[in-house]
């Protein structure tokens, strides 16, 4: 193909793929290989189900991070409660398995460096490497059948054993693969391995294997499954871009952000989606109640509106007084005070984001207040906050209440920005707020504790299950200005400040009993609230625990008073239960709201406003210092029981459901069926899916069976049920089952585990008919096990029906080939030339070469031969070359330069410049002259170098 032509291919192509399917889809080649692979696994990730290698959701994608993992092409994650199952892939368009091939042994290398990192991990199954290619299928298959013979064997010993069983090429591969091991083992500083050491580490890479076929120029199997996951669990109804433009943007983001990606998890990609206008199933702003946000001009704020925004009360010197007045405000330091007020000033002169990051009590929105009102007393401010923190927030954005010249105060960012559903929507429209001078000034002024602060600012951080756009919200956090808010007052702090102290005798006193300047704190009512709490006792520490844990699992501020009575019955003791009076619960909850000194206990009732709407149960706030003090000092302690039955039946929102629903399975918790089922229905399907592949393990397989028909999950959970119930020995049920995954979304993989499993076992007959089943569905992995099954029982006119079969109606020659193979090894040499001469008729001649290569590798000649000739029948440049060269070797010298110019009118200018070569060698210089000047003609560059090396003129 000459420039012209390819150029006008390639713009035809493009113009093909911008108005059809997705390029992977179509087979395009627009997109490079890698980032259509990665684009798959997006989709998935979007959409909620398994990424090869994974049996769970995955939680993020990483695409290209080589500086943790050696296969760093993809990289896939699933945090668990204590660990993280990772499945990290390399993407070869092409992957050759040959001692030729150095695409395979770096590959190898790769996964020894993984080895030598993640051990322990790997060994323990929670680690798996992964190679993605489109061919050659032969190899690649190979590789697959051997990967899933060694997870089948516990031990090195054992897959030895089996190997005599499984065939030649098995055995070849495995000798080879070992090989390759020990030749790279000296470079990871192993001097002289053994080849002990070679197999061992060869067993374990195996095992751990996942090898996955992904067409480079044809459909992928993924595809159609994915598009229609699309549409029924991502895509609004009726929404103006289909499945397939959703996918080729997907596509388009996966090349975009290549290595620049980082993480990237659902609502990230939610977020990229909304951006460019589509709309998705489940978007914070689409649900919930009408939002509740405040707009108050700022030079008409009063002291007492302070409470309003959030900033503590300070207790009342004389006991009697009733007053809630704030104490006078004692400067910071000017690197405090001065920063912050310079940082709010600013903001007139361009939108900004300023964060105040310090501990509980420590004066941030005190400092945010004073700042506010001094320097931008002419602006606006907006406080969203009911009925739950972020929806007032994507309200507020929304509905044009951030107008120009606006402060937005998120007191306590973390309740806006580290919410499961909202976390990428709310971070992509505040970035889109702050970078568009058209929206501006605005001034975002939030604060926020450190350790939230560092899951904001943090790429990856361990423990947590959020899958919340973390993204998003690190690109925002880039944007933010912060000033850090000390934790106390240093002795020249108040020294510098007595005459202010001493006219407030709040402060007098502060300054008397506060312990290390903790001057704020005490002012705060800190220490009194401590104190409460540690002279707590029965069923008031009850209550408290039952707060604390359901704040540190995830629940929002305000807790309902049905609630915390269900939830506290979990956390007392019988002893305690028993002596109780009927009225236990009020009587000890009235304890808790009562003030001491006009400083609220440690709960505090929160009033909605009339404007607002009323709750169902009364509701209730933790104190801020207990909530933070006590995420530390509960850290390791299980929550009780009935917080998981509270949380089921009487959380305040719908986002308190999924966030406990999401702390529950991080801690493994099974006995809370209800809450899953609760937070499934809410929008979290993939806690419900973790739920129900814990009940396989737990070999409640009906129970697990029941959730999936009720709830329509999808074939890929039916699909590992069935494996589950095969590794338990009930085959009949596991055949149904895996009937019925291929039935809902043409997954194979339980069938393939199944009929695996009782091939182990010996069952050959049960094994056959699984496999006859899956050629049926057009499996080429079954057609190529059941065509060698019944060649070896001689049965050849059936062995052949089935590879015709798959080679014709499911266009895979794989079984053809094998068949061939088989044939050629028992001296039918016709019959082998047959086939292959079929399967090139049917367009597969590029395979037939790739194959005719292993063979060659394998020093299969007889086969190689057969393949080259059949390919070569076609008009394939490279299988002519090969012919040419065969010829030339035997002698018949005009046949090869027949051949050669065949290849070079089929674009191989290098086979005349080859065979010239050849004669040059064996003294024909005439010969060599004539064939590299008709190489040169055609575009031979290194036809051209030579006649110009040998003083030849090239024209």
């Amino acid at each position: 193909m000459n420039v012209l032509a390819r150029v006008a291919w390639a713009w035809t192509r493009s113009e093909r793929l911008s108005r059809g399917a997705s390029s992977i889809g179509t087979g395009g080649g627009g997109t490079i290989y890698e980032y259509r692979v990665a684009a798959l696994d997006l989709v998935s990730l979007l959409c909620g189900v398994a990424v090869p290698g994974l049996e769970v959701a995955p939680n993020e994608l990483r695409l290209q991070q080589g500086s943790e993992f050696p296969l760093d092409d993809i990289v896939a994650l699933s945090r668990q409660s204590s660990f993280q199952l990772v499945v990290e892939r390399q993407v070869k368009r092409t992957l050759e398995i040959a001692p030729s091939s150095e695409p395979w042994r770096k590959t190898m290398r790769q996964c020894l460096q993984s080895l030598e990192s993640f051990g322990d991990e790997i060994d323990s199954g929670r680690h798996r490497l992964g190679i993605t290619a489109s061919g050659p299928h032969k190899g690649l298959e190979l590789l697959q059948s051997l990967a899933a013979y060694a997870a089948a064997q516990n031990s090195l010993d054992g897959l030895l054993r089996q190997l005599p069983n499984v065939g030649q090429d098995h055995h070849r591969l495995w000798k080879y693969l070992v090989d390759t091991i020990s030749d790279l083992l000296p470079e990871g500083g192993v001097v002289t391995p053994g080849r002990e050491s070679a197999e061992l580490s060869a067993f374990r890479i195996a095992r751990c294997l996942v090898v996955e076929i992904e067409p480079a120029e044809q459909m992928s199997p993924r595809y159609p499954y994915l598009c229609s996951l699309l549409e029924d669990r991502v895509l609004q109804t009726g929404a103006k871009h289909d499945s397939a433009a959703v996918y080729r943007m997907v596509e388009e983001l996966a090349q975009e952000w290549g290595p620049r990606a980082g993480a990237v998890d659902a609502a990230m990609l939610r977020g990229r989606l909304q951006a460019r206008g589509v709309a998705l199933r489940g978007d914070p702003s689409s649900r919930g109640r009408v939002a509740s946000h405040r707009v108050r001009a700022v030079k008409n704020l009063e002291p007492s509106d302070a409470l309003r925004l959030e900033v503590h009360p300070s207790f009342d010197a004389e006991i009697h007084s009733g007053a809630l007045t704030l104490p006078t405000y004692i400067d910071r330091p000017a690197s405090l005070d001065d920063e912050l007020r310079r940082q709010v000033a600013g903001a007139a002169n361009g939108s900004r984001m300023v964060m105040v990051v310090g501990g509980s009590s420590t004066g941030k929105t005190r400092s945010c207040w004073e700042a506010v009102r001094a320097e931008l007393p002419d602006w606006r401010i907006v406080h969203p906050l009911t009925p739950e923190r972020p929806a007032a927030l994507m309200s507020a954005l929304q509905e044009g209440a951030l107008e120009p010249r606006t402060v937005l105060w998120l007191n306590e960012a973390n309740l806006y920005l580290l919410v499961k559903d909202y976390a990428a929507q709310a971070s992509a429209s505040l970035q889109a707020l702050l970078t568009d001078p058209q929206r501006g000034p605005v001034l975002v002024l939030g604060t926020i504790w450190p350790d939230f602060w560092d899951k904001l600012t943090e790429h990856t951080f361990e423990g947590c299950d959020m899958e919340t756009g973390m993204g998003a919200v690190h690109h925002l956090a880039d944007l933010a200005v912060t000033v850090r808010m000390p934790t106390t007052f240093t002795s020249r702090d108040l020294a510098r400040s007595a005459s202010v102290i001493d006219s407030d005798a709040r402060l007098q006193l502060a300054r008397s009993r506060a312990v290390s300047g903790r001057i704020t704190q005490f002012l705060a009512g800190a220490p009194i609230l401590w104190s409460r709490y540690e002279q707590s006792t029965g069923a008031a520490r009850a209550i408290l625990h039952a707060a604390m844990d359901a704040r540190r699992c995830g629940h929002g501020p305000l807790l309902s008073e049905d609630f915390l009575r269900v939830a506290a019955e979990g956390y007392i003791d019988d002893a305690t239960w028993h002596a109780l009076d009927e009225d236990w619960f009020d009587v000890h909850l009235a304890k808790l709201l009562k003030p001491i000194r006009q400083l609220p206990g440690p709960l505090s009732r929160f009033r909605p406003r009339p404007d607002e709407q009323n709750p169902v149960s009364r509701l209730y706030q933790l104190a801020d210092y207990l909530h933070e003090r006590s995420r530390a000092t509960r850290e390791k302690e299980d929550p009780a029981p009935s917080l998981w039955a509270a949380a089921s039946a009487h959380s305040h929102t719908d986002t308190d459901v999924r966030e406990l629903a999401q702390a529950a399975r991080r801690m493994g918790a099974v006995s809370c069926e209800l809450l899953y089922l609760k937070s499934a229905a809410r929008g979290d399907v993939d806690v419900l899916q973790w739920f129900i592949r814990r009940l396989m393990k737990l070999s409640r397989f009906e129970r697990a069976e029941e959730l999936i028909e009720k709830y329509c999950l999808d074939g890929l959970l039916l699909g590992e049920l069935s494996a589950a119930m095969g590794l338990a020995g009930r085959f009949k049920d596991a055949e149904r089952l895996a009937r019925r995954a291929y039935g809902v979304s043409r997954d194979r993989n339980g069938a393939r585990n199944l009929a695996h499993k009782l091939l182990a076992l010996g069952m050959h007959r049960p094994a056959e008919r699984i496999y006859s089943w899956l050629v049926e569905t057009g499996d080429p992995v079954a057609a190529r096990w059941l065509t060698k099954h019944h060649e070896a029982r001689g049965e050849g006119a059936t062995a052949e029906r089935l590879a015709r079969t798959a080679l014709a109606q499911y266009g895979d020659p794989s079984a053809a080939l094998l068949l061939a193979q088989l044939r050629v090894t028992a001296g039918e040499l016709d019959d082998a030339d047959r086939l292959c001469r079929i399967a090139a008729s049917h367009g597969h001649a590029d395979v037939l070469v790739a194959s005719a290569r292993e063979r060659l590798n394998h020093r299969d000649f007889a086969t190689a031969l057969c393949l080259y000739r059949a390919a070569a029948t076609e008009n394939h440049p490279k299988a002519l070359e090969w012919m040419s060269w065969r010829c030339e070797g035997q002698g018949h010298h005009q046949s090869a330069e027949d051949l050669a110019h065949a290849a070079a009118a089929a674009g191989n200018s290098h086979a005349l410049h080859g065979l010239a070569h050849l004669r040059f060698f064996h003294g024909r210089r005439h010969d060599a002259e004539r064939l590299n000047r008709a190489a040169a003609q055609v575009g031979s560059e290194l036809a051209r170098q030579w006649l110009i090396r040998s003083g030849i003129s090239t024209s």
